[in-house]
């Protein structure tokens, strides 16, 4: 049986706000309310179960324009993410955050979009092809 195939495009969106409504549209179909910004919400979503793919089933993630994806979600977009979490995180996250900030700053540690293949990789059941 074929893996059911979810497409990203890259085109789509230029920012997290974008990008979350791109996953909203791609594989939350059935849904009749609009998920928050927030990437364990994203993670929670490729388990399955809120519309494309059941809980666990395998499906493959084509994200399209990936590269201007890369582009986009690099250290500038990573520092306004940290910067956004740390307005509303618990305080014992802070220091932490404050550091994934700093570094970030720095150009340092992964960027956005590393932290979204990773989320997407760390899944068993999900085939990832960035084109």
């Amino acid at each position: 049986m074929e893996k059911k195939k979810v497409i990203i495009d890259g085109t789509q969106f230029h920012n997290i706000e974008g990008f979350r409504d791109e996953i909203n549209k791609v594989l939350t179909k059935r849904l009749t309310w609009r998920t928050e910004y927030n990437l364990d919400a994203f993670n929670d979503f490729l388990r399955g179960g809120f519309g494309v793919h059941e809980y666990g089933e395998p499906i493959v993630i084509i994200w399209e324009n990936a590269e201007k994806s890369r582009i986009d979600f690099g250290y500038n977009a990573t520092i306004k993410h940290y910067e956004r979490i740390l307005t509303g995180c618990h305080p014992t996250n802070v220091n932490k955050v404050s550091f994934l900030l700093e570094d970030a700053k720095q150009k340092k540690g992964e960027t956005l979009f590393e932290i979204i293949i990773k989320i997407i990789q760390s899944h068993d059941n999900i085939e990832l092809k960035l084109k």
